[in-house]
């Protein structure tokens, strides 16, 4: 009888920790949140399009959200403190939107330079923002760029 007991307890810890996966160890909940990017009414292709926490608005978060831009298309996702705040999409709530422009081109690999104003390269400046919501209306995550 002794025995059978040994062979069920590698069996219950297994399954201890099946069911507290299945009903998570905390994190956030987070909206899918995808949209357009355009320069100068033409799609932008190129550059990290970054949701910084708001803190004027409420937004104390301690995260990033962050999408490469491709042919005038993101779809965000966030990096947290813990693997469990992070994943696609975004916490609710109000955030500042940047682009963050990196040099990307080689001799092997030219990629042409995006020039955008510099306004929207600063957390301080950027005129963009969003709140992150259930249920926005539509195009409420498409953002409109200048040179």
């Amino acid at each position: 009888m002794g025995t059978k007991r040994v062979r069920w307890l590698p069996f219950a810890i297994l399954c201890t920790f099946g069911l507290i996966s299945l009903t998570g160890c905390g994190g956030v909940r987070r909206i899918p949140i995808s949209g357009t990017v355009t320069l100068d009414g033409q799609p932008l292709n190129g550059g990290i399009l970054v949701f910084t926490p708001d803190w004027d608005k409420g937004n104390t978060a301690k995260i990033s959200c962050t999408s490469p831009v491709k042919e005038g298309r993101y779809d965000l996702e966030t990096n947290g403190i813990t693997r469990a705040d992070s994943g696609a999409g975004v916490p609710p709530g109000w955030y500042k939107v940047t682009l963050r422009v990196l040099d990307l081109g080689s001799k092997k690999h030219p990629q042409a330079p995006i020039h955008v104003n510099d306004k929207y390269k600063s957390v301080e400046k950027t005129p963009l923002s969003a709140e992150v919501k259930d249920n926005p209306e539509s195009g409420a995550y498409d953002f409109k760029m200048t040179k």
